[in-house]
């Protein structure tokens, strides 16, 4: 029998028996041992001491050369019983003397050999010079046999013999009535879970067996068994409210197993598919699918199969086709999922009918391409209406350009030719009629350049903005004449832009900011680059006489002012012409001030990505050159 097939009581009982036998052994062992090592040594110094007395007794025989007093000295060692012979070497190395003397010369060694001892076999063997006054002499030679340690070990074995039956007596009979304290418990879990395993009863509890570590273990075997029997009924409960929730579900669920037969088909399913579930359980899932369809799913059940729980497939909703019980279809959506019982693969289908759905999609469409056409033809309405209110812009703004012109040339001739003969009020009309056309006249430039922007094509280039600054700034210098005005304009980057068109951008900016600092002693007119939402977005500010930020949303449409005519000339329409460019370049303008506290105007464009001002005016170089 092998070993794990013996009971517990037994296999205890041989670990015990094993566990004191070596231990027994090994103590046996280690004393045996630890005798012979000694007793060995013991062996080594009495014959030493006996070859160092026979040595120095034979020191006159040798140097006297004395042969019998010299076999006289080695008969001496009948004494020790043990010595089986000895000799007498001369300095030359030959035998001068032996013992015992009727054992024949070449029983002896040639050569003494080297000094020491050494074990041969069964013999000791001591081999010590003959010295006398620091001149030796010659060597002595004994040789011993080991029968004394024979002995000793065959005594040894005896003992170890007798010590060991002796432990076997008493192991098993120790053995006997431990195994019984310790199995008996665990015999008594053995035969619980067995009944356990048996009759499905939970509610059966093993006995205390103690404060070790198997009362401990016990007492986890009882809460194991406990807190399976809360999950057994929790499970029945739950596998009850599964049936409710299944039954009462308003999408239809059907579960089969891996010959895809239908096993539940739940009161939706029933109601979707026109079919009792006492007529769809046995039946192949086939049955409920349009046939276009079928192929498809059967790729998603084996892909489901091989990868199991991991498949990316699991619980998506796939459209596809339901067949009624009278061979109608409808379109529904699935979703698959595959758990595995017992070895047993089984997958539910989650059913919904999406006939509305799919009515109020096309719906939609319908409604969104009709929708999409409308705001093409509106789109088109309202281009044609930009188109023709431009050119009309344009038109009307040519034709007064000629009108006004005469208007200034006869007022002009007017006050030259017939000034002398006009009284002073006279006078002040004719000028307030030349002043009244050339403002006409700057409006009609400025609707013709509003015009022009939004007919005009960008051309693109990557240009540096700060030439265009410098640029602008050179423009105003007619404006500056007899003023003060302080210029920061930090490095500005390069950016993709039609560069005649943001040109005309700072000059209309920076025109505004010279026109209102003009009441400023000091102008302080600035020009740089801020990042703002992951971009960068341009600035000019000025310390001017600035504005009220509640009519901030008429700066930029057409002829809206914030200032009077008296106070500082223009025509409404600079600001209308930057944000359209700027708009047109895909950025957008905003402003922000306060009365008597300066102003300051901000735009982004298309390409202008944020950059750290520290590498502006190296990228401003490299575009210039």
């Amino acid at each position: 029998m092998a070993l794990q097939d013996l009971s517990i009581k037994r296999k205890v009982m041989a670990v015990i028996m094993l566990t004191s036998i070596s231990v027994v052994l090994l103590t046996l062992a280690a004393f045996m041992v630890y005798d012979l090592v000694t007793y060995r040594q013991t062996l080594e110094s009495n014959l030493a001491t006996i070859a160092f007395i026979t040595a120095d007794n034979s020191t006159a025989a040798l140097e006297f050369n004395n042969d019998k007093d010299a076999e006289e000295i080695l008969a001496a060692l009948r004494a020790e019983p043990h010595i089986v012979m000895a000799a007498l070497y001369d300095p030359r190395d030959n035998i001068f003397a032996r013992y015992p003397v009727q054992k024949p010369v070449n029983a002896f060694p040639l050569k003494p050999g080297p000094a020491g001892h050494r074990f041969e076999r069964r013999h000791l063997k001591f081999v010590t010079p003959v010295v006398q006054e620091g001149g030796r002499l010659g060597t002595l030679y004994l040789e011993s046999d080991l029968e004394a340690l024979s002995a000793r070990l065959r005594l040894y074995a005896g003992i170890a013999f007798v010590v060991l039956l002796g432990s076997l007596a008493a192991t098993l009979v120790i053995s006997s009535g431990l195994q019984q304290r310790i199995t008996k418990p665990i015999v008594a879990l053995a035969e619980m879970a067995r009944a356990v395993s048996d009759r499905q009863d939970y509610s059966v509890r093993a006995p205390q067996a103690g404060g070790d570590e198997l009362g401990a273990f016990t007492e986890a075997f009882n809460l194991m068994l406990e807190r399976i029997e809360e999950q057994t009924v929790a499970l029945r409960q739950s596998g009850e409210r599964l049936s409710g929730v299944i039954g009462s579900a308003m999408d239809a669920i059907i579960s089969v197993d891996a010959e895809q037969r239908v096993t539940i088909f739940n009161a939706a399913a029933e109601k979707m598919f026109g079919c009792t579930a006492g007529e769809a359980i046995g039946k192949p899932l086939d049955r409920f699918i349009a046939a276009r369809f079928r192929q498809a799913h059967h790729a998603l059940i084996e892909e489901l199969g091989q990868a199991g729980a991991t498949n990316p497939a699991r619980g998506q909703l796939r459209p596809l086709a339901g067949l009624r019980a009278d061979g109608s279809e409808f379109p529904i959506e699935a979703a698959i999922s595959q758990i595995e019982i017992s070895g047993r693969k089984i997958y539910t289908v989650i059913l919904r009918d999406i006939t509305e759905r799919k009515l109020a999609e096309e719906q939609i469409r319908t409604l969104n391409a009709e929708l999409e056409q409308r705001v093409h033809e509106r789109t088109a309405e309202l281009t044609a209406a930009n188109r023709e209110m431009e050119t009309f812009t344009y038109s009307v703004a040519h034709d007064l350009r000629a009108p006004l012109r005469h208007i200034d040339a006869f007022t002009r001739i007017l006050a030259e030719d017939f000034g002398a003969m006009l009284p002073a009020e006279a006078h002040q009309l004719l000028e307030s009629v030349c002043q009244g056309s050339r403002n006409m006249s700057r409006l009609v430039d400025d609707l013709l350049n509003l015009a022009r922007v939004g007919r005009q094509e960008l051309k693109r280039q990557f240009t540096p903005l700060g030439r265009l600054v410098e640029q602008a700034v050179v423009d105003l210098k007619p404006e500056l004449a007899g003023r003060v005005v302080e210029w920061h304009i930090d490095p500005l980057p390069v950016v993709p832009c039609d560069a005649g068109l943001i040109k005309q951008v700072f000059a209309n900016l920076l025109s505004n900011a010279v026109k209102y600092t003009r009441p400023r002693s000091v102008a302080v007119i600035s020009v740089g680059c801020i990042p703002r939402n992951g971009h960068s977005a341009i600035f000019v500010r000025d310390n001017g006489v600035g504005f009220n930020m509640k009519y901030a949303d008429k700066l930029f449409g057409v002829f809206h002012r914030l200032h009077r005519t008296e106070e500082f000339e223009g025509t409404g329409v600079g600001l209308a012409t930057v944000d359209r460019i700027v708009r047109k370049h895909g950025g957008m303008v905003w402003a922000d001030a306060a009365v008597d506290q300066g102003a300051t105007f901000y735009f982004t464009l298309d390409g202008l990505e944020a950059l750290p001002l520290n590498n502006m005016e190296d990228a401003a170089k490299s575009a210039a050159a």
